[in-house]
């Protein structure tokens, strides 16, 4: 049996957590070798806390996207919720897990400036910080993912999980 790879990705405040967690919970019910990996309790775990430039944020992409390989590899499936808008990592993904399922979770600016917690974007546009994913930092939408979630409304949550479940039964 091979393990499925979900990867949930999208900006910060755009609700891939929410999501992602939703569908791990989904998933859990049915496959009790399932696990969520979420890339700010990954930087935790790993002590990859300080680097946010573009590099640093790539080298974390890299080695989640290598963790979850790590983890499918002995038949573990995974749910996992990411920044890393990267397309090198979507295409290592795709070159190393034969059971990838890519979402993009997508969340207009303004809906994410309003929902922003952390203050990220608000200081990001005020250029009181920088590194920022989506303010001074590019980021490559996944061009050939299995489906864009518009979650500008954060509403419908079950119906934006049974999409994803749906798709990768």
């Amino acid at each position: 049996m091979e393990s499925n790879l979900i990867w949930i990705t999208g900006l910060a405040g755009s609700g891939k957590t929410t999501i992602g967690k939703a569908v791990y919970e989904t998933l859990k019910n049915k496959y009790v070798n399932t696990v969520f990996l979420d890339g700010d309790h990954f930087r935790e775990i790993t002590g990859q806390l300080s680097s946010h430039t573009r590099e640093g944020r790539m080298i974390v992409a890299m080695q989640i996207a290598r963790m979850c390989k790590f983890l499918t590899d002995q038949k573990i499936n995974v749910v996992c919720s990411t920044i890393s808008l990267f397309k090198e990592v979507h295409e290592f993904n795709r070159a190393n897990n034969s059971k990838y399922y890519e979402f993009y979770i997508h969340c207009d600016m303004d809906e994410l400036i309003r929902r922003d917690q952390k203050q990220l974007y608000t200081k990001a546009l005020k250029k009181e910080i920088e590194n920022v994913v989506g303010v001074d930092i590019a980021f490559d939408k996944p061009a050939n993912c299995d489906l864009e979630i518009d979650n500008t409304q954060q509403n419908n949550l079950e119906k934006k999980v049974s999409s994803i479940i749906n798709l990768i039964k």
